[in-house]
């Protein structure tokens, strides 16, 4: 799948679509201030808490699917919906969030993106990790994302 205005030569299975956001997520977080890795490149704008950075990374993704033809179900107030979030003992969170991905209105994808991070830091113990799914996957392929 292709990431910019250009027609897409590769189908718009589960995985492509996937990349296609991981990408995104992996060019903005490749956009935070090398020295703490926990604002942006923009000086005026800063993270007071985890949620500011994953808003931060999801920032466009919505557009540039809708550029490919694909557009995330229930965009607003975001593209993800929090489905549930972990606590591990060294303190590292994760969030899973679930969005289903349309083609032309039809469902084609269930996407899971994990979001790890710690409350009591902005800076991310690791990035985010997005996995796809066949959008008819019995239980939504949750058990396979909590691995």
């Amino acid at each position: 799948m292709r990431t910019t205005n250009q027609p897409s030569d590769e189908p718009t299975t589960p995985d492509a679509i996937a990349r296609a956001v991981q990408a995104h997520l992996d060019e903005r977080q490749a956009g935070l201030a090398s020295t703490d890795r926990s604002s942006p490149a923009d000086p005026a704008r800063t993270f007071t808490w985890c949620g500011d950075v994953f808003d931060y990374l999801a920032e466009g993704v919505t557009e540039r699917l809708a550029a490919c033809g694909i557009h995330l179900s229930s965009p607003f107030p975001g593209p993800f919906r929090l489905w549930d979030e972990d606590q591990r003992p060294d303190g590292e969170h994760v969030r899973r969030f679930w969005t289903t991905a349309l083609s032309h209105g039809c469902p084609v994808a269930r996407l899971c993106t994990s979001f790890f991070h710690r409350h009591d830091a902005t800076a991310l113990p690791r990035p985010p990790r997005v996995e796809a799914f066949p959008p008819d996957e019995p239980g939504d392929g949750e058990e396979a994302a909590r691995r």
